[in-house]
């Protein structure tokens, strides 16, 4: 009962977190609610903005790696 989850699942998850680093590195900012009256910035909060663009891309690019394996080595 231990399958592997399969690779298409990885390879989302892996485009989101990469994609969602990307935004941030681009625009600079990341709003926290829809009307944008509180938004995490560069400027403003470098530490919680670089931490999450670590992080997002972090996960991003071992789910991607998680893929390659699953693809290359089956």
């Amino acid at each position: 009962m231990s399958e592997e989850a399969p690779g298409w699942r990885y390879l989302v998850v892996g485009l989101l977190c990469v994609a969602f680093a990307a935004y941030l590195l681009w625009t600079g900012e990341m709003a926290i609610d829809k009307r944008h009256t509180m938004t995490i910035t560069r400027a403003a909060d470098p530490l919680i903005y670089w931490i999450t663009v670590l992080a997002s891309g972090a996960v991003g690019l071992l789910a991607l790696r998680k893929t390659w394996k699953l693809l290359v080595f089956r």
